[in-house]
């Protein structure tokens, strides 16, 4: 049997990729901005985005919001204009080498960037593209007409300090400001109509020009869930063209259906499954040191000591069809200590999967399950109603009863959060109470997608 020893091929592999994405990062920013000296150019990872999106949309709160949290200089359309001589009058050439400059100074290149309405228009976008700036993120607010109406009608100047409030998301400090505020003048509904038409012209070509790193956000929701969404997509790095081999740990109540999104991935990715229950029979079965070991706390119906399961998860996702193809473990680990014991064998998973249902939830799934002796068909009393005869004759299995399984979910939920908090710079939490297909895409898109920046 084929063994291959985790520390030389894991953390090795670890280390190619992550030399991989250096690689590649440096070569894009080197062909794009042709700096002098390379190696010095490129010292640190900048982030830099584009927030575009009609009047009253949010967008430059967002961009503030985020320039707070991230340390990124912020430039604005009315920053950006400010720059050329000529002011709006400039040239899309005169703006894109003003902006171009600008960027090159130590903030910029230091913190990284975020421009806020701007490009205005298809030629501004192509110029700036011509001189190298392109964005890593390209976010693009939508809203209807009637949110913008209403968001520029509260909108509030103060004419002796020149600051810009709104009466419901952004309300004066005191009472004495808010008595001198008056309503801007160009607020009218026809005038910010005739505003989002002229963006949503421009907007087309735009999205076309950033499709590959374009995200649009609905802006019409309340300002903290609009801000969560956009954090939520700057903070997740691009996907990466580095080779990976998926090593998952899918962790959640006992019913909430490890077995079946392992049975999935497995179908989709030809990846090895591996049950902690089932390794521990199978050894028994076939005698093995091991399985010796294990008959004994079996027969008395006590666990087995995490030594020897680890050690029996070290043989099997060492062997090489688990090391080439990946693997997904579920039943294991179920408390801290035994994802320590995992670790210290260097066997960390690259992705861990909270599915999430209530205790509650869990244990009806477990329940209701029953099986025909006749045909051995799974049935389930509330999801799959069965014919009469069917009904008189099946048999539910005895660790399924109430009391054997009610002792198996309150001593997960006892160890579950300090589970989570030990695997909190992978974990990544799954609605495991809807239908298998749709838990399916969630485990899915966090699997083939890199993991979010932790920003803590």
């Amino acid at each position: 049997m084929l063994r291959i020893i985790p520390f030389l091929n894991l953390r090795r592999f670890d280390m190619w990729k992550v030399m991989y994405l250096i690689r590649q990062s440096l070569l894009r920013s080197v062909i794009i901005d042709r700096p002098e000296d390379p190696i010095a150019y490129l010292i640190d990872y900048l982030g830099k985005e584009i927030k575009e999106g009609p009047p009253s949309s949010g967008k430059q709160t967002v961009g503030e919001m985020l320039a707070e949290n991230l340390g990124h200089v912020v430039l604005n359309e009315k920053d950006i204009y400010s720059l050329c001589p000529s002011g709006e009058d400039a040239t899309a050439k005169e703006l894109a080498l003003a902006i171009k400059a600008r960027l090159k100074q130590p903030d910029c290149e230091k913190r990284g960037f975020i421009l806020v309405g701007f490009p205005v228009n298809e030629q501004q976008a192509k110029a700036m593209r011509w001189e190298g700036i392109f964005p890593e993120y390209a976010i693009f607010l939508e809203a209807p007409l009637q949110t913008l109406i209403e968001r520029e009608a509260g909108k509030r100047l103060d004419p002796l300090t020149g600051g810009k409030y709104h009466l419901i998301s952004n309300p004066p400090p005191s009472v004495c400001v808010e008595n001198r505020l008056v309503s801007l003048p160009d607020n009218t509904p026809e005038k910010i109509k005739f505003l989002l038409e002229a963006y949503n012209r421009e907007t087309v070509l735009l999205q076309q020009i950033y499709a590959s790193v374009m995200k649009t956000v609905n802006a019409a929701q309340p300002l903290s869930d609009m801000y969560a969404s956009v954090l939520a997509h700057v903070t997740q790095p691009p996907r990466s063209l580095a080779l990976r081999t998926p090593r998952i740990v899918l962790l959640g109540f006992a019913g909430c259906g490890k077995k079946t999104q392992a049975g999935l991935l497995a179908n989709k990715y030809g990846l090895l499954t591996v049950n902690c229950g089932e390794l521990i029979r199978k050894e028994i079965a076939n005698s093995t040191l091991l399985g010796k070991a294990m008959k004994s706390y079996v027969a008395r119906n006590m666990p087995v000591p995490d030594a020897i399961v680890a050690e029996a998860l070290k043989e099997r996702l060492t062997q090489a069809d688990c090391t080439i193809r990946g693997w997904i473990l579920y039943g294991y680990p179920r408390s801290r200590q035994q994802a320590e014991l995992l670790d210290s064998e260097n066997l960390a998973p690259n992705r861990v999967f909270a599915m999430e249902v209530s205790q509650v939830c869990a244990a009806e799934r477990i329940t209701g399950r029953r099986i025909d002796p006749v045909t051995g068909t799974r049935f389930h009393m509330a999801y799959r109603p069965t014919e009469v005869e069917l009904s008189e004759r099946m048999l539910q299995n005895p660790k399924d009863v109430e009391c054997v399984i009610g002792s198996k979910l309150a001593q997960f939920a006892a160890h579950r959060e300090d589970l989570y908090d030990y695997y909190s710079s992978k974990l990544i939490h799954v609605h495991a109470n809807l239908d298998a297909h749709t838990v399916f895409e969630e485990i899915e898109a966090g699997l083939i997608n890199p993991l979010p920046r932790d920003l803590s």
